[in-house]
């Protein structure tokens, strides 16, 4: 009994299919497919001409039908008001046709960018229709420009994220991007998914700059997605790190080469290579190069080159500390200074290396 209804309820879905789809069909008759082959051609004069002489059809539907084309015609030719008249005429003529769910959509989205009677609509549309207008500075100069005199809404957001988007991504110039996409990011008149966006990629453009502070900042003070403003307080966080990290290590190094600088006049090299060649500690340099880069890929499938790195780093920072000691003052003090700076120095060499090769690491202990 279930076979059998089955069977006729997917008889009746095949016969409606069959019948909505002939229906469908019925819509687009020989004269419109013949028009509409010539507006493909790219025969607009010839096109338009069928498609006017076609809305005097006996056929309602016919009628309706070239109205509708007609009305695809001047979208595409960017006269969006004559486009939106006829989209709204052929929604009055023909409700019930296959085309009446996509005029309604494109008068809805039309009406949506219709500030200033459209007039800026077409400026934009020009850029975003033009591959390479869009990707060369003058079209978005241009562009950025003509932004200046448009007034608030939807155009003016879009406008800005594509020439934003554009400074930042196809010329880069990520000052330009970042002025335009604070613009944006700032603008109330812009959609809450736009201003997100903008305050994202404004980010991308502060960090292209070496501005990762300044960004955390705009975003905290534009009110940012709170998402992004956690990103840009961690790549600001991160900034500080690097330079805090650059500064020591160098410093570090520095003060090794100057001690053994010093050493060479005073006679005591062989003091510092005594120093140098101690095994326990190049043993534990050893084991933790090989030892945690070898756990690291094991159980948390990372890469082994961030523990290469550090243990080639932690061997510099060691021998600038062993001849550090030798040429050093004696004093628990100043061993003791001498030895918070080298663990410091060792710490940033691990940072860094996780910076470059691993940032997924620095997430993993809240960095």
């Amino acid at each position: 009994m279930r076979a059998r209804l089955a069977a006729v309820a997917l008889g009746a879905c095949v016969a409606f299919g069959a019948l909505h789809g002939a229906t469908a069909h019925a819509q687009v008759t020989a004269p419109i497919e013949a028009a509409r082959e010539v507006m493909e051609s790219g025969d607009s004069a010839r096109a338009r001409e069928m498609f006017t002489a076609l809305t005097h059809s006996a056929s309602l539907r016919e009628a309706a039908t070239a109205v509708y084309y007609l009305a695809v015609m001047a979208d595409e030719e960017m006269n969006f008001a004559a486009a939106v008249a006829g989209y709204r005429d052929f929604l009055a003529r023909d409700p019930g046709s296959r085309f009446a769910a996509r005029a309604q959509a494109r008068v809805d989205d039309l009406m949506a960018h219709s500030e200033g009677g459209f007039a800026p609509l077409v400026t934009l549309e020009r850029v975003r229709r033009d591959e390479q207008a869009a990707s060369s500075l003058a079209g978005l100069r241009a562009l950025d420009r003509a932004i200046a005199g448009f007034p608030p809404g939807n155009v003016r957001a879009e406008a800005r994220l594509l020439v934003g988007e554009g400074y930042l991504s196809r010329v880069q110039r990520p000052a330009d991007a970042a002025r335009v996409l604070h613009d944006l990011a700032g603008d109330p008149s812009g959609s809450q998914e736009l201003r997100a966006l903008a305050a994202e990629r404004l980010v991308e453009a502060r960090a292209q700059l070496g501005q990762e502070v300044a960004a955390a900042q705009e975003v905290t003070a534009l009110r940012a997605d709170p998402e992004v403003q956690h990103d840009a307080a961690v790549l600001a966080r991160r900034a500080v790190l690097r330079r805090a990290s650059w500064t020591l290590l160098a410093l570090t190094l520095l003060a090794g080469v100057s001690a053994v600088a010093r050493a060479a006049l005073a006679k005591r090299m062989g003091d510092v290579l005594r120093a140098w060649r101690r095994p326990l500690p190049l043993v534990q340099l050893g084991f933790l190069t090989l030892g945690g880069g070898t756990l690291a890929k094991l159980y948390d499938e990372h890469e082994m080159s961030p523990f290469l790195v550090l243990g080639g780093g932690a061997l510099a920072v060691y021998l600038s500390a062993s001849a550090w000691n030798v040429t050093g003052h004696d004093h628990p003090a100043a061993r003791a200074w001498r030895g918070l700076v080298c663990l410091l120095a060792v710490l940033a060499v691990s940072f860094l290396a996780m910076d470059t090769l691993d940032p997924m690491m620095l997430e993993g202990i809240s960095l």
